[in-house]
């Protein structure tokens, strides 16, 4: 969770204390280090030091010496030149003895017994990829222990990792070609349409490289596989990257009908969604647009102040006349 939020040096330090109390459990639950050392690795490669330097803390971990952990992480704190991986410079530089370290924790952990064994093979099979990619810095490698593996057959477990694989390499490497990730993300959803980060996935290739078209396209087919509301959080990754995207008057139209699907025509509870409909159409400078869809919020979110706000002092305070603004201070 603090990684989540940016907290970078609090989540490595919870990281850290639990892998050093793991060496304390007993043999059976030992095990479970692997499942943790899989979330701090994950996230560490895509969003926070680099792969480079997640390889680097397998291997530490992999030597078992709590002193190696806390020397590793003063390392790179002490290291200005290393707070994102935008700007790592060791992207290639990964030593292939730190891989053969960290590929040796993971098969020491592999075939061991345990209450749930999918949560514990399915962070082996998602190091061993993240490994072999860093050998050969190929995705494809990668594909090879993929496809081999028995959570194949149950897509939803193993796409996310295979995928953030693809997604990292198509960041890291500029690689703007992202088919292989693409139709590897479409085959989970035809298995699996309720998980909700592959769609993002979906989202961010066609937001980035697609045309207005193929992006509407793509959202229709994601609200046509949630008719009935069931993942509204689909709803919302719709809209967010259809405002990310530079919208032309063509495409406002659209846009306004993932708002109004989004706000459940008028029902929705979900302040973001009402605040997100309100600056889209000031965006376009259509304020009596606008104040139909505040008054809209207020009558399903009488409790949201920001929205009063917006009446009384923001940009919409012309459009409320004396008397509508009176009754606005009444009601709040």
């Amino acid at each position: 969770m603090h990684a989540r939020v940016g907290d970078w040096p609090s989540a490595r330090k919870v990281w850290a204390n639990a892998v050093v109390r793991a060496q304390e459990m007993s043999e059976a639950e030992r095990v479970w280090k692997i499942v943790l050392c899989k979330s701090w690795f994950v996230l560490e490669a895509t969003h926070g030091w680099g792969l480079a330097a997640a390889v680097e803390l397998l291997a530490c971990v992999a030597g078992g010496d709590s002193s190696a952990i806390q020397k590793f992480l003063e390392a790179k704190s002490a290291d200005t030149t290393q707070t994102s991986i935008h700007k790592e410079t060791t992207q290639t530089r990964i030593v292939l003895a730190d891989i053969e370290q960290a590929q040796q924790l993971v098969a020491d952990c592999t075939g061991t017994h345990c209450a749930d064994p999918d949560e514990v093979h399915l962070a082996i099979l998602t190091l061993r990829m993240w490994l072999a990619y860093a050998a050969h810095m190929d995705p494809h490698a990668a594909d090879s222990i993929h496809d081999q593996s028995p959570f194949t057959k149950v897509p939803a477990l193993s796409a996310l990792a295979i995928c953030s694989i693809h997604l990292h390499h198509a960041r890291t490497r500029r690689v703007h070609c992202t088919s292989d990730l693409r139709a590897r993300v479409h085959r989970a959803l035809l298995a699996d349409p309720h998980t909700t980060p592959l769609w993002e996935m979906l989202f961010a290739c066609t937001a980035s490289r697609g045309s207005e078209l193929t992006h509407a396209r793509l959202v229709a087919t994601a609200l046509a596989a949630h008719p009935a509301d069931t993942l509204p959080d689909v709803r919302m990754l719709a809209v967010y990257f259809a405002l990310r995207k530079s919208v032309s008057h063509n495409y406002a139209s659209h846009v306004r009908y993932l708002l109004r699907r989004a706000t459940r025509n008028g029902s929705s509870q979900s302040l973001y969604m009402w605040m997100a409909y309100i600056a889209f159409e000031l965006k376009f400078g259509t304020t009596g647009r606008a104040k139909r869809v505040l008054l809209a919020a207020l009558r399903v979110c009488p409790w949201a102040k920001s929205l009063y706000l917006l009446a009384l002092g923001g940009q919409l305070a012309s459009e409320f006349s004396a008397q509508e603004s009176q009754a606005l201070v009444r009601a709040m």
